[in-house]
């Protein structure tokens, strides 16, 4: 048994009729979610699939896929993230690649699994979560008539491969990384530690658990709190929920929240049950931390991970968020993504010779830790150059204080080089954010004759927002300078995302570097 089933499981004795999951799907307690997760493992096992099989989740958020998913891991199989909002040729393209064999998919999606059977090869067995499809199984009818009992299978944390991430292909071609089950026990036990969850505690599951937000389900699982599963997370379904649920913990992305803030009367609710907001995927910016506080109350924490080494590799708590909003003279520290969790060792920031920096100074952001991958499927080179000198190379450049909390000021591959000088997207992008018209924004360097590269900023605007471009490029020429700030900015209805909420950069770039040729 993993230490993430040891964690669950043992809420089956201690409490076993709470609830473990409620809302879209049904209710399931923590007795029946043993049970059933049991019987789902002890289905693949005796067919055929038993531990290394990869197996993937195609669905909204609902009970029935923790039960699979927590029943298939059990098993000691490996789980495949895909995501809804990927395409369906990039879904077939990750499954393909990492060799799936077993999908559980929700019958909204059925259309699109015969097309997944025709392109992925490896793909042998498929189940509906919530209904009998055509010729699929119901999760339900086909674990009918497995045994009850433990499953007979061993796990080693830090040996058996658990988890088979994909990198998201902001980039490019996604990577698919081959992580221990270490990455899933000890990412939510940090995770039920860090977020102070206890027994009457109600997480908000509206992040797809397919992703980041399956981890953060899993800590509160472990600490034997009761998940609300949305599976259609829109502001308006979020806020209802987060007051009428009386949830004290939920897990967003920037952009979430920053749609939240913009919903008419968001601070007339009253969220008095929320204890902690994550915040987490993508760096959020100081001034609408400032806000969020103000709107929900001194909840709001971040942390910061990566599919290749862990989630949560850094955490700040709500306590030292609320601090640095209250206390002028640590408003510096609302940039910061928090201190090094238990998940890692070591965590430093070296120079392009591989040499540890002091705090204050900028360079790469490495780590060591159990959860770290053993490799990229298929990807010898790539392997060794994210491993190279014994550390994992995060791609991120920031540095740390001499607290030790850590700032990242962007992507290794986001630098914008401009007449020579380096410019950071992050600074400029945050300087863009405090026009109160702007919602979201990326900066990105599009060619240029004369300066090589041309600092150009696209912002998505609140609703109902209007502001021309040129007094954004002042205001934000204003706060960084002219040498950093945007020679151009352009408006755009929304911002292109990835399929866990992260703006795709690269397609931003190509499609302003094409338009311009």
């Amino acid at each position: 048994m993993s230490e993430l089933h040891r964690l669950i499981e043992a809420h089956a004795d201690g409490s076993p009729d709470r609830l473990a999951l409620t809302g879209a799907g049904g209710d399931v307690s923590y007795a029946e979610l043993r049970t059933s997760s049991w019987k789902v493992a002890n289905s693949l096992l005796s067919a055929g699939y038993g531990k290394g099989t990869r197996f993937a989740i195609f669905t909204p958020n609902c009970s029935p896929a923790v039960v699979a998913q927590i029943g298939a891991l059990r098993a000691g199989a490996v789980w495949c993230n895909v995501n809804l909002r990927n395409t369906i040729a990039d879904n077939t393209d990750i499954l393909s690649r990492g060799e799936c064999e077993v999908l559980f998919f929700h019958s909204s999606v059925a259309g699109e699994v015969k097309t997944l059977q025709a392109g992925v090869p490896s793909l042998r067995l498929a189940v509906c979560l919530d209904a009998t499809f055509d010729e699929f199984p119901s999760l339900a009818d086909w674990i009918a008539d497995a045994a009850e009992n433990e499953p007979d299978v061993t796990i080693d944390d830090d040996e058996d491969i658990g988890f088979q991430g994909n990198t998201g292909g902001t980039t490019g071609l996604p990577k698919l990384t081959r992580s221990t089950f270490a990455i899933l026990g000890r990412g939510s036990a940090a995770f039920a530690d860090l977020l102070a969850v206890r027994g009457e505690a109600r997480n908000l599951a509206v992040a797809p658990i397919t992703h980041a937000g399956g981890i953060v389900l899993m800590g509160t699982l472990a600490a034997g709190a009761t998940n609300v599963m949305v599976a259609e997370a829109t502001p308006d379904v979020i806020a209802e929920s987060l007051e009428r649920e009386r949830i004290t913990t939920i897990f967003l992305p920037p952009t979430l929240v920053y749609m939240l803030l913009a919903l008419p009367g968001i601070g007339a609710r009253d969220f008095s049950s929320l204890r902690y907001m994550l915040v987490a995927a993508a760096p959020m910016a100081p001034t609408k931390i400032v806000e969020a506080v103000e709107v929900f109350g001194p909840v709001l924490c971040q942390a910061f991970g990566q599919t290749e080494a862990g989630f949560p590799l850094t955490f700040i708590t709500p306590e030292e968020t609320a601090e640095a909003v209250a206390v002028e003279a640590l408003r510096g520290r609302l940039a910061s993504c928090g201190r090094m969790t238990s998940l890692l060792d070591r965590l430093a920031v070296i120079d392009d010779e591989g040499r540890e920096l002091p705090a204050g100074k900028l360079g790469e952001l490495v780590v060591q830790g159990s959860a770290v991958m053993k490799h990229y499927l298929n990807d010898p080179a790539a392997t060794a150059e994210v491993q190279a000198g014994g550390w994992h190379h995060t791609g991120d450049i920031g540095h740390l204080d001499e607290d030790g909390f850590l700032y990242v000021s962007d992507r290794k591959r986001d630098l914008i080089i401009s007449g020579g000088f380096n410019v950071f997207p992050y600074e400029v992008e945050q300087a863009l954010l405090t026009h109160p018209h702007v919602q979201e924004c990326a900066v990105v360097g599009v060619p240029h004759d004369k300066w090589g590269e041309q600092v150009t900023g696209v912002v998505e605007l609140v609703p109902g927002g209007h502001i021309e471009p040129e007094e954004l490029i002042s205001h934000a020429r204003g706060i960084v300078g002219p040498l950093k700030g945007p020679k151009e900015v352009l408006v755009m209805d929304s911002l292109p995302r990835s399929a866990v909420g992260k703006i795709l950069k690269r397609e931003i770039r190509v499609a302003l570097t094409e338009s311009r040729r």
